[in-house]
């Protein structure tokens, strides 16, 4: 029996796949994709890789992130957990396993003149840096800093430290230390 393929007439562009799954679209024209999606094989096929890779690039959401892209994720559907945090308070924080994000809200800074914000991340106990980013995103009006912790930090030791620093024109730098030692629940079928 020979199998046949079914090849769309009007196949959807692949560019309106990947703004339908990112949700950045129009609600009429997402009504248009989901009816065509429906009706064709062949479309629903490559809708469903389009949101594959959506999916698999959505999930590297870098460390450090602007209000604007915390607002983004949570109108996606993104469970997320806010962290307030000020200078040298140190509380234990538990990443549920329904979580998506848990967003560090790293507060209480002087960003007023800061040029640029650079952030360091240690291991409480012996100093080691994980990760150093010379500059990151930062709320100059709030004094804030967001860290996106997200599920495959599990790795990193739980007790950490997030060195800011914030750098003027004048060259002053303003140090604030945020301790943040973390919990992780397991998801049915996770390890870390």
């Amino acid at each position: 029996m020979k199998k046949t393929t079914h090849t769309c007439e009007a196949p959807i562009a692949w560019d309106d796949l990947v703004d339908y799954w990112s949700g950045d679209m129009a609600p009429a024209r997402v009504d248009a994709i989901d009816e065509q999606t429906m009706a064709c094989g062949a479309c629903s096929a490559a809708s469903a890789r389009a949101g594959a890779v959506t999916d698999a690039l959505s999930a590297m959401i870098p460390p450090f992130i602007d209000r604007a892209r915390v607002s983004a994720l949570r109108d996606r559907g993104f469970v997320i957990i806010d962290n307030v945090l000020g200078p040298d308070e140190r509380r234990a924080v538990t990443f549920a396993s329904a979580t998506d994000f848990l967003m560090h809200r790293l507060g209480g800074l002087d960003l007023s003149d800061a040029e640029r914000v650079s952030v360091s991340i240690t291991v409480e106990e012996t100093g080691d840096v994980l990760l150093t980013v010379p500059s990151v995103p930062f709320d100059r009006a709030v004094g804030e800093v967001i860290i996106a912790c997200q599920r495959h930090f599990a790795a990193f030791p739980p007790n950490i430290v997030a060195v800011v620093r914030s750098h003027t024109s004048s060259g002053t730098e303003r140090v604030a230390r945020y301790p943040i030692p973390h919990v992780f629940e397991l998801r049915p079928g996770e390890r870390f």
